[in-house]
């Protein structure tokens, strides 16, 4: 008589396989990793998505409380494996921002620019900026041992105000801006909208809520403005992100003006045309398809 081979595991096995699925079933994927003496992936997320900062120290001092006692330079490698990375914050009014208002400026900011990029109108995004003799520091290369420092200018009755419009859908796109080294007006707003370049198809502008954009003064010429084929669409409040021309004012604002403090307010002004001349250039360079010179 021939026996059947018994292809069942030995009963150590098979006990060792049901502890790990109890396990599994308790702790979840944590129990997947029995050796690992480091934090788990979950339990770092965690961490991170706290509304807080965090240093490498002060990550190895909160793991300490959940029994994982590491050094900053252990947390670092943690970290690195899940690609995370040390970033300059930044501040956000989303909070602020009305879901509902925010939902329905997503859908119609999608049919504008699908007809935007049918060719069936212009579309603009409109903002104002101002500019400080003394620049926002940033990063730049150095030397060893040298560091870039720059001059601080006082501010008081020395910024230069620029009005600016940004088409990123046109065939090549297009960017405008005029500086004024006073206060501006609703009538500077509305001259700027009569001098956008005339077009056979509705121009679209969309501006946010700023006192400027939606004062008495603006909102009487509205009829006049329609009649020249511009109209104003609102961006709801407190949503910076949905205006793309706020991309364009943070280049020109970081990169392109190389000099970072300006003794003058011409100075600063020519600085400032130049650096976004610097950067319509470059739009205008993306934009272009053009075939690369052979090597």
């Amino acid at each position: 008589m021939v026996r059947t081979p018994d292809r069942r595991p030995p009963p150590v096995l098979r006990a060792h396989r049901s502890g790990v699925l109890r396990d599994f079933n308790a702790r979840g994927t944590p129990a997947l990793y029995p050796r690992k003496t480091g934090p788990t992936p979950d339990l770092v997320r965690q961490l991170l998505g706290a509304d807080r900062t965090w240093t490498a120290g002060q990550l190895a001092d909160a793991l300490h409380p959940h029994g994982i006692r590491l050094g900053p330079r252990q947390v670092r490698r943690y970290l690195r494996v899940l690609n995370a990375g040390y970033r300059r914050t930044a501040s956000t009014p989303e909070h602020k921002q009305d879901p509902a208002k925010v939902a329905r400026a997503k859908v119609v900011l999608g049919g504008l620019t699908a007809r935007a990029a049918a060719g069936r109108l212009k579309l603009y995004y409109l903002d104002e900026s101002g500019f400080s003799p003394s620049l926002p520091t940033g990063y730049s290369w150095c030397l060893p041992g040298q560091r870039k420092r720059v001059r601080y200018e006082y501010p008081q009755g020395r910024r230069v105000n620029v009005l600016a419009a940004y088409e990123p859908l046109a065939p090549t796109p297009w960017l405008h801006a005029q500086p004024f080294e006073r206060t501006l007006t609703s009538d500077d707003l509305l001259a700027y909208l009569r001098s956008l370049p005339p077009a056979p198809l509705p121009r679209v502008v969309v501006p946010d809520n700023a006192s400027l954009h939606v004062s008495k003064v603006t909102k009487a010429a509205r009829p006049g403005r329609a009649k020249a084929g511009i109209y104003l669409y609102y961006l709801p409040p407190y949503s910076p992100e949905r205006n793309r021309i706020e991309a364009v004012f943070k280049q020109v604002r970081h990169h392109e003006i190389t000099t970072r403090s300006h003794p003058s307010k011409a100075e600063l002004r020519a600085a400032v045309e130049s650096g976004f001349a610097s950067y319509g250039r470059k739009l205008s360079t993306k934009g272009e398809d053009q075939p690369r010179l052979a090597a």
